[in-house]
């Protein structure tokens, strides 16, 4: 035990005065000298008042302690990454990342697809905060090309208050409920098919919140008018989208326990797209296993306004979940000879079952009741998933010129299922199996051979 230097020495005074009249009777008078002998009250006046100035130096040094404490940032290194935050909780900064390291296999495909082991996300991110200001900068290091590292999401917040919040920069638009969904929480190694219909990232600004306890939350925003599966980081003309988007949980804070987990929306954008046949701003669509089945043909472009409507839900109920997301796209096309409005549509339903009984949702993935770990014999948490989607092109992209059945598939139809193995919050391994049967697509309109696509996933995340 540590005593103070101050401590002792208040108690030694305090000492002194208690026993200063015992003292003072048991010796024997003083020899005669120039300076007069205190009287003892003068004695115990003396130090009463060096005790009341080591008294009032003790506190200083705890008003000054105090103030450095005030002045000192709290450093906090967990499982959500590192954080640096100042001592009145105004000001913080923050690093984290993930990594998820893939392989991919197709078993039906006459060799003529890579199977491959690939560095398939690397993020670092930083977030800072000061006052009700924040931002947030995620660059991408990874991928299955060898292109240049890109910027996923660089944008800048300021909270008024829970129901109006302001973001501006580069950021994923409010479309695609699985879009959304943070890509460490996805339960699958790729999204699902809804995702073709949808931007990846766009830049604008976007008021966002959440209303009655957060069971109602919007955001509406103004964006450049990102195509289809598009990360864009530029505007391609003078055009712009609207996007909107509602979402409510109605049950969230009642007493119906069942139905808590239940949540419906809707989300639209509504804008043109000016493209020309270089820069046609038109997207292409690809299957779970990431290989183009649609491209318009050469010289087809976006002429028009482009309308997207997208109403999704999901249900989550202890260790069970379930997610849908449906999109149709109605987008003004053109060629050098014919126009047309086209709508394509795609669906993703997903479920998830955690047989080891944690609890799923939308936000957060599994979090294992007790880590993987040989010594203690416990083996984290195991999750089942399946799912079923589709990708229909309008026959009229066919018919007009658009594209050609004998290279772009009008439909592609998946089925999946697998397996999540949860070591920790920070880790887990994903198994999957896609298969995906086309309408059209190759030689003379015959279908296209079916893609039969595993992957596998070691994810980790800080």
């Amino acid at each position: 035990m540590r005593i103070s230097h101050t401590a002792l020495s208040l108690g030694a005074l305090a000492a002194a005065i208690v026993f200063t009249p015992a003292i003072a009777s048991a010796q024997e008078a003083p020899a005669a000298s120039d300076t007069p002998a205190l009287t003892q009250d003068e004695r115990i006046a003396r130090l009463k008042q060096e005790l009341d100035t080591l008294k009032r130096q003790r506190e200083l040094d705890q008003e000054i302690a105090t103030s450095a404490a005030a002045k000192t940032p709290v450093a906090t290194l967990d499982k959500k990454g590192l954080t640096f935050t100042s001592a009145d909780g105004k000001y913080a900064f923050g690093l984290n990342a993930q990594v998820n390291v893939d392989v991919h296999s197709f078993s039906n495909d006459g060799g003529a697809l890579r199977d491959e082991v690939v560095d398939r996300l690397i993020r670092p991110t930083f977030t800072g905060k000061a006052g009700n200001a924040s931002f947030r900068f995620t660059p991408e290091l990874g991928g299955s090309s060898s292109a240049a590292a890109s910027i996923v999401d660089a944008y800048v917040e300021y909270k008024f208050s829970d129901a109006v919040q302001f973001r501006g920069g580069k950021f994923k638009s409010p479309l695609g409920l699985e879009r959304l969904q943070s890509d460490a929480d996805v339960i699958w190694t790729e999204r699902g098919h809804s995702t073709n219909l949808v931007p990846n990232r766009d830049v604008g600004y976007q008021v966002f919140g959440t209303l009655f306890n957060n069971a109602v939350e919007y955001q509406v925003g103004l964006f450049n008018g990102a195509a289809d599966g598009v990360n864009l980081n530029n505007d391609l003309d003078n055009q712009k989208d609207v996007v909107y988007r509602v979402f409510a949980q109605p049950f969230l804070n009642s007493s119906v326990v069942f139905l808590q987990g239940f949540g419906i929306g809707y989300a639209g954008s509504d804008g043109k797209h000016l493209g020309n046949a270089t820069d046609t701003q038109l997207g292409s669509y690809k299957t779970p296993g990431q290989q183009t089945f649609f491209k318009y043909g050469t010289g087809v472009y976006s002429n028009g306004k482009e309308t997207r409507s997208n109403p999704q839900a999901w249900f989550y109920l202890n260790n069970f979940g379930v997610l849908a997301d449906y999109v149709t796209v109605k987008q003004d096309v053109a060629s050098a000879s014919a126009t047309a409005e086209l709508e394509n549509k795609a669906l993703d339903v997903s479920a998830s079952w955690v047989i080891t009984g944690e609890n799923v949702n939308y936000k957060g993935g599994v979090k294992p009741a007790k880590d993987f770990s040989l010594k203690n014999g416990t083996w984290g948490a195991f999750e089942l998933t399946a799912r079923y989607g589709y990708t229909e092109i309008d026959p009229d992209t066919f018919t007009g010129g658009f594209a050609s059945a004998s290279s772009a598939a009008q439909k592609a139809t998946s089925t999946g299922f697998g397996i999540g193995w949860y070591w920790s919050e920070n880790l887990k391994l994903l198994a999957d199996y896609d298969s995906t049967e086309f309408d059209g697509g190759a030689a003379a309109g015959a279908d296209r051979r079916k893609e039969a696509f595993t992957s596998g996933r070691i994810q980790f995340r800080y």
